[in-house]
């Protein structure tokens, strides 16, 4: 895997946030997040879902993000989501010794402290490192990055359900502009299968890959990278999620388009988040689906506001309908979801604020039960 230049580290400052997102991504529970904060550290983690190497024994970081929260009435979205929170209180230990690199993260979402990322990693090669432990599968850009480095502070649909993390083993590496990582995990829909996991990547400007959404300190030259990455669970007969990606930066613009193929009979009974989801959800359909997230940034003062775009079609009709419970049919139902958000960086991302607003179109079952969710959020990182 390509490495690029690690400037001396500079004191953290915080991170602002806010997540517009429709009701589906605010049901899911674990919104993954890892890794040093500091921009200059991290440059290509996110394409093993790892952090660089430590150099030092011990490094202890995190962050605090609070949000508010409005939403229509049409809104599936439970109360305890609604209204002003803290929603991310996270703490991150990262190190090495003796070759070994090692992460652990904790956070205290809702007053439950949980453990997220978990591992041990070493270099077994030339240019490949082995990871063992608990970590974040690396198919999507949008589920691997830090959650304090995203437009709207919550993932892309098919991001969220990626950022599952369970324990295996990875191996990851690359040749210049090139890049891969392969790993075998305890699958996310039925933990006692396996899920494997396949990510190419390419640099095509040979100027590095973002890691964070948006057009954020670019330097006003162009970045283009592209994936292309696929998963299989075996507990599904027809279990593969393959997907493509390009990424687009220049100036004050950034483009991002994701796009993914799932297979015919991808979901089992219950839907992937199983029937303990919250709110009774039993999760969403997307079997036989090719859902595409286009997002678009403009930055009206450079590395200090940005506008941004996202939109997101879940192509139901392509698949066995909408999952939730009572509603197994198949069904004329469509969503799709319009985000516009505008960040301001008081520090990078590391202190931002967030203003955002989420549409919702379901058309098909309900065309006037359409969703909107209102959101500012801050975050800091320390």
């Amino acid at each position: 895997m390509q490495k690029t230049p690690v400037s001396p580290k500079k004191p953290k400052a915080a991170v602002i946030t806010i997540l517009p997102w429709s009701c589906a991504l605010l049901l899911t529970a674990p919104l993954a997040i890892g890794g040093p904060s500091d921009p200059n550290t991290e440059a290509l983690e996110y394409l093993s879902a790892q952090p660089n190497k430590a150099e030092n024994p011990v490094e202890l970081d995190g962050f605090l993000r609070a949000t508010r929260i409005d939403a229509s009435t049409s809104s599936l979205i439970p109360e305890s989501f609604l209204g002003t929170r803290i929603d991310h209180a996270r703490l991150r230990l990262t190190g090495g010794l003796e070759g070994f690199n090692y992460h652990f993260s904790l956070d205290a979402l809702n007053s439950d402290l949980s453990l997220q990322d978990a591992w041990i990693s070493r270099e077994v090669s030339s240019g490949i490192q082995a990871t063992l432990g608990q970590f974040r599968p690396p198919l999507l850009t949008s589920s691997l990055l830090n959650a304090d480095r995203l437009l709207f502070p919550v993932r892309t649909r098919n991001g969220t359900f990626y950022s599952v993390r369970t324990t295996g083993i990875q191996l990851n590496g690359g040749d210049g502009r090139f890049g891969w990582s392969a790993a075998m995990q305890d699958g996310i829909i039925d933990p006692t299968d396996t899920l494997t996991t396949m990510r190419l990547s390419y640099d095509f400007t040979g100027r590095g890959m973002l890691p964070w959404e948006g057009a954020l300190n670019s330097d006003f030259r162009s970045h283009l990278w592209a994936t292309a990455s696929i998963s299989k669970e075996d507990v599904l007969d027809s279990g593969t999620a393959s997907a493509l990606e390009l990424h687009y930066v220049t100036g004050r613009y950034s483009f991002a388009m994701e796009l993914l193929s799932y297979g015919d009979d991808y979901d089992l009974e219950g839907g992937p988040w199983g029937p303990d989801a919250i709110a009774d959800t039993r999760g969403e359909r997307r079997g036989g689906t090719n859902p595409l997230s286009v997002t678009a940034t403009y930055m009206f003062v450079p590395d200090l506001v940005e506008l941004a775009i996202r939109y997101e079609d879940f192509d139901d009709n392509g698949g066995d309908g909408y999952g939730l419970i009572g509603l197994e049919e198949e069904t004329d139902f469509n969503r799709s979801n319009l985000y516009l958000g505008l960040n301001y960086y008081i520090h990078d991302h590391d202190m931002k604020v967030h203003l955002g607003q989420l549409h919702e179109s379901r058309d098909g079952l309900d065309d006037s039960d359409d969703r909107d969710i209102w959101a500012v959020g801050l975050s800091l990182s320390f």
